[in-house]
């Protein structure tokens, strides 16, 4: 055995450490701690590093090498449009995650409160409202502790999937050689719209076109 406190190895069949009084680790409890601490370390050690994607490299000058260099683009993007949907799918459900309201397991916890006590109340020697509010409180507090696990949990479970999700997508991107695309304009739509745009001549370069669609952008996300 080992102590718990000084972590001195125990020989005789005893519980407390003769070196500091402090009691001992029999060998259920070590296998215990030992899966607790593993278990920790694992979930610590789950959300991958952060791949950070390349700068993009600088455009072709002339217009008809920049459509060219955008259909090779697009070719190579579209055959990964997965990983986009993926991705943008993960911050969708992230976005709907909110964290458990205490009023509203308040109100829970007084109407479950109620449901239980009530009904008891007229077998109870003496109605009391001490012990209502004690369970309405202690049915609140529990349930809201309850469910602000399961989001945290959830939360990291989906964090996770995101930076896996996203890493896949920087590694994806950081293989296109050549790339002059910023990640953000790289889903094959967004090419096939700009490559559009150069064929009408309503834009004269790539450089146009995104500067062209930044403020748009701006003003749809205030």
């Amino acid at each position: 055995m080992i102590c718990k406190e000084c972590g001195a190895k125990i020989e005789n069949l005893t519980r407390i450490c003769p070196h500091c009084g402090g009691r001992a680790l029999v060998d259920d409890e070590l296998e215990t701690w030992s899966f607790l601490a593993d278990t920790a370390a694992r979930k610590r050690h789950e959300m991958p590093a952060a791949i950070a994607p390349n700068e993009p490299t600088a455009p072709p000058a002339d217009t008809a090498e920049q459509l060219a260099e955008l259909e090779r683009l697009r070719d190579y993007f579209v055959k990964y449009s997965n990983l986009y949907q993926v991705a943008d799918d993960l911050r969708y459900i992230e976005s709907g995650f909110s964290h458990p309201s205490f009023l509203f397991w308040g109100l829970a916890g007084g109407l479950a409160a109620a449901l239980v006590y009530f009904p008891l109340s007229p077998f109870l020697p003496h109605f009391v409202w001490t012990y209502y509010f004690v369970l309405w409180a202690a049915v609140s507090a529990i349930g809201y502790l309850r469910a602000g696990r399961r989001y945290e949990h959830r939360a990291a479970e989906y964090a996770m999937l995101r930076r896996q999700a996203e890493n896949d997508l920087h590694v994806m991107y950081n293989h296109c050689e050549g790339c002059f695309l910023p990640l953000e304009w790289t889903p094959p739509p967004r090419i096939n719209r700009m490559i559009a745009a150069l064929r009408t001549g309503e834009v004269r370069s790539v450089q146009d076109y995104i500067g062209m669609d930044a403020p748009m952008r701006a003003a749809r996300s205030a």
